[in-house]
């Protein structure tokens, strides 16, 4: 084998070439502690201006605001934005709103419709005519019709007698008519019952306590 000499060193063809050495680097921590560090710390002062920022915000903001930014704001003056839920006037209930809003200037256009009762009054006469004409259905032991004439006819004549109650003023003739309602319908109930049984002796005297308890009534009113 031949050797060289380079510089003075001797050198070989197939030697293994020499390890390059370099200064040994140690850490006690690791080597992403400090970016990590730096990562906390951001987000902690970012977490503090945005409680800060809440806190001026909840001190300067009005009763309802969620906060102080204001999207669409028409009134320059310090007024409630349209953007807020919270808008003067609505949404509001009680006899001085109308459909969940603040009324207006001015009378409610229906003012008093509760106490007018002329329909319902009008309507009650026709259930007392159906009411008043099943002797025949009954003598018959049509007993289906009659079950059918008096269910259909039930909520609306419930309905047109709560409201005519309503309307009374003295609370002596309006404790009287509601005790005479209940015990109508009552009786109602009763012929139902023996309708329902097919007996025609107990059908005809509940249903003359029917007509007694529907005169009751009318009288009371």
């Amino acid at each position: 084998m031949l050797a060289a000499t380079v510089a003075g060193l001797a050198f070989s063809p197939t030697a293994a070439p020499a390890a390059v050495s370099r200064a040994a680097v140690r850490t006690e921590s690791p080597l992403m502690a400090e970016q990590t560090s730096s990562r906390r710390e951001l987000f902690a002062r970012a977490g503090a201006a945005v409680v800060g920022f809440s806190a001026a915000q909840a001190a300067q903001a009005k009763a309802g605001q969620f906060s102080k930014i204001d999207i669409f704001t028409l009134d320059m003056s310090g007024g409630t934005p349209i953007s807020s839920p919270f808008q003067v006037g609505g949404p509001k209930a009680g006899p001085e709103s109308t459909f969940g809003y603040a009324k207006t200037a001015g009378e409610f256009v229906a003012k008093g419709y509760q106490s007018d009762v002329t329909r319902e009054k009008a309507a009650f006469q026709v259930s007392c005519g159906i009411i008043t004409s099943q002797q025949k259905n009954i003598d018959s032991k049509t007993w289906w019709l009659v079950r059918d004439n008096m269910r259909g006819q039930a909520y609306t004549m419930k309905e047109n007698m709560l409201a005519i109650n309503s309307q009374l003023s003295d609370p002596a003739a309006k404790k009287a008519a509601d005790a005479a309602y209940k015990s109508f319908w009552k009786e109602i109930d009763s012929l139902d019952l023996a309708c329902k049984k097919k007996e025609l002796a107990l059908a005809q005297k509940e249903y003359g306590d029917v007509l007694a308890a529907l005169k009751k009534y009318q009288e009371s009113v």
